[in-house]
């Protein structure tokens, strides 16, 4: 290698010894430094492909996610490679307040799969039900626990609202996390199967698609 063109407009520099060696020193190992951030960048994005793969497979809740996002924040700070955002969303489609939010309502049965409620819309609150974002299939259960709507959405609570609005009472609820809208169509035909078909005289006069 020879010397960058700004060294060589001085040419007394040319005078100072060993200046050359070192030169080449510097400039192999910002050629190396390059080398070496191209495959950090490549071992990131495999790490980040690895967890949305898991998260597809069920593998990982939310909480595991927030962990894993802010992981990645952490190495990008440490190596100085500039955000990571876009590599993240181009694998898993959630900023972290998103996450944050969905991990701190988590679905609370044992097994980390579904939300339950014994309320009606008055008594829904604020929290303990899924969040705007998440895929859900849901069951709305009157008196003797018959089904008075089965529906799936990922806006549960303005969708339940709505339903309200329309005259729709209720006396429970169960609601199942799913993957994506298909999943929740599927699951949605899979509680009809298991609970029965809605009472239609519990349903109101005008009522929005499910």
């Amino acid at each position: 290698m020879t010397m960058s063109l700004p060294l060589s407009l001085h040419p007394s520099l040319a005078d100072v010894p060993g200046l050359d060696e070192t030169v080449d020193e510097v400039l192999e190992l910002h050629a190396e430094h390059t080398r070496l951030r191209v495959r950090i960048v490549a071992a990131e994005d495999e790490f980040i492909r690895k967890i949305a793969q898991a998260r597809r497979a069920g593998k990982v809740d939310w909480k595991a996610l927030v962990t894993a996002y802010d992981q990645v924040r952490a190495w990008s700070k440490v190596n100085g490679l500039g955000s990571f955002v876009d590599r993240w969303e181009a694998h898993i489609q959630y900023d972290r307040n998103t996450l944050a939010r969905f991990a701190s309502s988590m679905p609370t049965s044992p097994d980390g799969t579904s939300w339950t409620g014994n309320t009606g819309w008055e008594g829904l609150g604020t929290k303990g039900y899924p969040q705007r974002g998440m895929h859900v299939a849901f069951v709305l259960f009157g008196n003797s626990n018959a089904p008075v709507h089965i529906g799936f959405t990922e806006q549960f609570r303005n969708r339940l609202k709505s339903l309200a609005k329309a005259g729709l009472t209720w006396e429970s609820w169960l609601a199942q996390l799913c993957d994506a809208r298909q999943d929740a169509l599927e699951v949605r035909r899979e509680l009809v199967k298991k609970y029965g078909e809605p009472n239609i005289a519990a349903r109101p006069t005008r009522e929005d698609p499910a």
